[in-house]
């Protein structure tokens, strides 16, 4: 195998992609350098071929912790440590608030808001993107600067930052048009919260598809769900002002995302998916801009 010509040994294999995975999580925990690859119908485990000893003692070690033992299931393997999105999601919101309060945006906080009526009735449909770059004052700013950095961390572990982004801001365009379905003629919005919710959802329907607790009931396994409505219940429900709609509509499309998604394996996509992905999402938030 071309992984063992570079440095690598196998360590283990196994026809369950599900039981290869937890071998490389129980590695990966123990500081062991891994990586997975196919080899027909079967999966295989490599390991640093300096590390081959630590690694077979470590798989060794954890087979007999857990023979006839039912095991929780794992989530899913981390694919990057989610920091990348963030940056860049922090640097556009905060450079959209800093322009348009220098007043050289011109007239994009009105073109840019989520106003119900003109993406009904006039196909506006860059408003559901733009307007989650707008934000009212700097404490709705902070908010959800730090909203975002929290969830987008998370998403961006489990499905990697460029297809959690690029997931996050469609579903919160997509929570957006459902809330301008359903809001008077009048009503606007605006505020990357209705994306922060989708990334809640995200997260809960990854967890919940890969089946959060194994051999239990769905009502065992509902729990990231429940976890993700009082997430809605605890930040999603506030004053006046707060589009509890958005919140609600974000976090559907987030949840529903993250069910579909999570069924394929991620760590397919690799490194050059993932930068298409990022590079995607800001291309297409670029162009909503524009148009705007």
């Amino acid at each position: 195998m071309d992984a063992e010509e570079t440095g690598w040994t196998l360590v283990g294999s196994s026809i369950s992609h599900k039981a290869i995975i937890e071998c490389e999580l129980v590695l990966t925990a123990t500081g062991i350098d891994t990586r997975i690859e196919r080899n027909g119908a079967r999966w295989l485990l490599f390991a640093r071929s300096e590390m081959e000893h630590a690694a077979r003692q470590q798989l060794e070690a954890y087979r007999k912790e857990n023979k006839g033992v039912k095991r929780e299931r794992a989530p899913s393997p981390s694919i990057d440590k989610g920091f990348v999105g963030c940056a860049i999601y922090v640097a556009i919101v905060w450079t959209v608030w800093i322009l348009e309060s220098l007043g050289l945006l011109g007239e994009f906080s009105r073109n840019g808001a989520m106003w119900a009526y003109a993406v009904r009735e006039q196909g506006e449909w860059w408003r559901t993107l733009t307007a989650l770059t707008l934000h009212g004052d700097a404490a709705h700013l902070v908010g959800n600067t730090a909203f975002g950095v929290i969830f987008g961390i998370i998403a961006g572990r489990y499905y990697g930052s460029g297809l959690a982004w690029l997931l996050i801001l469609l579903c919160g365009a997509a929570g957006n048009y459902l809330n301008a379905l359903v809001q008077a003629d009048r009503f606007v919005s605006i505020g990357a919260s209705t994306a922060m919710f989708a990334a809640v959802g995200l997260i809960a329907g990854m967890f919940f598809r890969r089946r959060f607790i194994s051999g239990r009931g769905w009502r065992y396994n509902a729990i990231p769900i429940v976890g993700a409505i009082g997430v809605f219940a605890f930040m999603g429900i506030g004053s006046e002002r707060t589009d509890v709609v958005a919140h609600l509509t974000g976090l559907f499309c987030g949840l529903l995302a993250g069910v579909v998604v999570a069924s394929f394996n991620l760590l397919r996509i690799g490194k050059s998916g993932q930068v298409l992905a990022g590079v995607t999402a800001i291309a297409l938030l670029g162009i909503a801009i524009v148009i705007a």
